[in-house]
């Protein structure tokens, strides 16, 4: 009877220590698998380029997370006061991003005048604000794009621009000392 008692024990000891093992990998396993979400997330923006179909014009949507777009205004103008949820922050936003983007004319190596892009206003879209412009004109076939959206303020900021004219969509990326992109739009 006790090598019975002995053997039972010994058995619910081993269950119990491989439950608690089990548990312990789930629990491994889940956390691994929810990491990637507590990482920092790397600040940058996106603008598209492209023909606005129904008047002809062409529209540039800059789109950056909200939060990116906060800490950068309140640190350019030390207000920390402004968020994005109030229509102040937004204009002061798009005011900023007039400054910090541009297409310009390019003939050869030259970088030529820059394109009159009006500014209409941004807007909040979940937890993105997107910031609207757009040009009315003939579209050059050479542009040059500089895109210093807030990386006077986030070293690592990267941002990307993606064209959408011509029949072929055209990337170009902004990082470290990146000053201008050209490229044909042909």
């Amino acid at each position: 009877m006790a090598r019975t008692h002995r053997a039972r024990y010994r058995w619910n000891d081993l269950v119990t220590r491989l439950v608690t093992k089990h548990k312990l990998v789930v629990g491994i396993a889940m956390l691994c698998i929810a990491m990637p979400s507590f990482a920092d997330r790397q600040p940058g923006s996106l603008s598209t380029v492209k023909i606005n179909v129904a008047t002809g014009n062409v529209e540039i949507i800059h789109r950056l997370h909200n939060h990116d777009a906060e800490l950068g205004i309140i640190a350019i103008l030390k207000d920390h006061s402004l968020t994005m949820d109030q229509l102040v922050g937004r204009a002061q936003l798009a005011l900023y991003i007039e400054d910090r983007f541009t297409i310009a004319v390019t003939d050869g190596d030259e970088i030529g005048a820059p394109l009159d892009l009006e500014l209409l206003g941004a807007e909040l879209d979940g937890e993105f604000v997107l910031v609207y412009q757009e040009f009315s004109g003939t579209f050059p076939a050479m542009v040059a794009v500089r895109n210093d959206i807030l990386r006077d303020v986030f070293p690592e900021q990267v941002n990307h621009v993606n064209i959408a004219i011509g029949g072929s969509v055209r990337s170009l990326t902004f990082k470290d000392r990146d000053r201008w992109h050209r490229t044909s739009l042909e």
